[in-house]
Formats: structure tokens, C-alpha cells, sequence
């Protein structure tokens, strides 16, 4: 499992690197569509109240048109309202009793918002100033905070972060997500996002190691909630790629946010 873990892991990174390295901006928001769609997909087959092709498609269509509306400098939002009605009424069509369409409906415009609403900021990090090593930063710093996470808790932990959310996950492995995350963000700062001073990329880092903590736990509480252990069997290894991509699609907004705000 360890082999196959890091295997899909470098099958994975590698080629994204590549994209942000050497394709265009418009490729790289193809490819950020297509994980938004599958992240989307996967995550309404997550409903408590059971899934469907039609929400499946209709949530991953919505994520995905929020990002392309945003990138056009749109009202992205509007779409959540459009995806309730198209929702509500395709649930009440089957059938349905008024309140399961409506929390049907409201599922839908949450997978949206948690996925689109968030992961679409990765094509405005491209696209400013120092876009590829904004991207790079933000993918590293968060997979590093991964595997530090779970290579320190599983060999190391003892004592359960949040054991009714994730049983598995321990304060010991939190502490070492967050120093493989603070680390990275460090050598970044020399290596990856040259213009970033050493004592901000500490801060940010630490930033980031929370807040994928957060996402991290975030999806966990979806799939405990759905009664699943993986969002999908998409990666071997990992799971879903929803599984891979939780704590980033929590940390592109926020490195957005701290870019947006002037703070690095």
C-alpha cells in the first residue's frame, strides 16, 4: 500500500507540474476544470440522502461553470440559484416528497459552492503575477502538509485529533502536517516563489497547514456523514480524487485571499 500510495501520488504530481510549468494559462484552466468536475462528481454521490447521475452531472456542470464564470469576470453566484431550481424541480419530477427535494436541492447548491465556490480561485492564482509559482506554492506546501501528516501520525500517533470525524487522524500527525508544511513553505521561498520573504513564507505556511487541516477534516465529515470511508476509487491508494484534493481546495482561496489583500 505504501509503494502503491507514493506511486499514484508521483503520477499525479508530476504531469501537474508539467502543466504548470510549460502549458498555457487557458490549459491550465482546462485541467483545473476537469479536477473541479470529477471533485464535483465525486462529491454528490456523498448526499446522506443517496445520489444520482442527474445531481452528479448537474453539480460538477454548476462547479465547473462557476470557475469559467469567474475567470470571465462574471457573477459566478448566480449559478447556485439556477442549480437549486433545475435540482428542486428534476427531485419533485421524480416524485419526491417536497422536503427530500429540498434538502436535495440544497446539497447540490452546497457541492457547488464547497467546490466550485472554492477550487475555481486556482485560475485567478494562475492567472496574476507570478501566477506558476503562486500555483507551485500552494500544491507543494499542501501535499507536503499531507504526507507529513500522515507519515508522523501513522507511525507516531497517539492521541485522536477529532474522533468523531476522523478516528485515524491524531494531534501528533497534525503537528508534523503542519512542520512539513511550514518547511516547504520555507525552501519555497527560495527555491519555488523567489520574491516571498522567509519570515512571510513561514507565516503562510503555518496559514496553510491549518487550513488544509480544515479542509482535510471538512470532507471527512461529508463521507462520515454519507457513511463512506473514500469519496471514490479513482487513485489507488488514495481513494477519490476529491480524497487528494480536499485540504487544496481549501488553500487556494486563502493564498488568493492573502495575494488579493496585499499580505505577501
Amino acid at each position: 500500500m505504501h509503494r502503491l500510495r507514493v506511486l499514484s501520488a508521483l503520477l499525479l504530481l508530476l504531469p501537474f507540474l508539467a502543466v504548470v510549468q510549460f502549458a498555457s494559462p487557458l490549459a491550465f484552466h482546462l485541467v483545473l476544470s476537469a479536477a473541479i468536475f470529477l471533485c464535483a462528481w465525486e462529491f454528490a454521490w456523498l448526499c446522506p440522502l443517496g445520489g444520482s447521475r442527474v445531481m452528479a452531472g448537474l453539480v460538477a456542470a454548476g462547479s465547473v461553470a462557476w470557475q469559467w464564470a469567474l475567470i470571465a469576470g462574471l457573477a459566478p453566484a448566480a449559478i447556485a440559484p439556477a442549480v437549486a431550481v433545475v435540482m428542486l424541480v428534476r427531485a419533485l419530477g421524480d416524485g419526491e416528497e417536497f422536503r427530500t427535494a429540498v434538502l436535495r436541492a440544497a446539497w447540490a447548491v452546497f457541492g457547488v459552492a464547497y467546490v466550485g465556490g472554492l477550487f475555481s480561485y486556482g485560475s485567478l492564482l494562475r492567472e496574476g503575477q507570478d501566477g506558476r509559482q503562486l500555483v507551485y506554492f500552494v500544491a507543494l506546501t499542501t501535499w507536503a502538509g499531507d504526507i507529513g501528516a500522515y507519515y508522523v501520525g501513522s507511525r507516531l500517533g497517539r492521541r485522536p485529533l477529532a474522533p468523531r470525524v476522523s478516528p485515524k487522524k491524531t494531534v501528533e500527525g497534525a503537528l508534523g502536517g503542519v512542520a512539513a508544511t511550514v518547511l516547504i513553505a520555507a525552501l519555497g521561498s527560495g527555491w519555488v516563489w523567489t520574491r516571498l520573504p522567509l519570515a512571510t513564507a513561514v507565516w503562510v505556511g503555518g496559514l496553510l497547514a491549518v487550513v488544509g487541516m480544515v479542509g482535510d477534516l471538512a470532507e471527512s465529515a461529508v463521507k462520515r456523514a454519507a457513511g463512506v470511508k473514500d469519496s471514490g476509487a479513482l487513485i489507488p491508494g488514495h481513494g477519490g480524487i476529491l480524497d487528494r484534493l480536499d485540504s487544496v481546495i481549501f488553500c487556494v482561496p486563502v493564498l488568493y485571499g492573502c495575494v488579493w489583500m496585499g499580505l505577501v
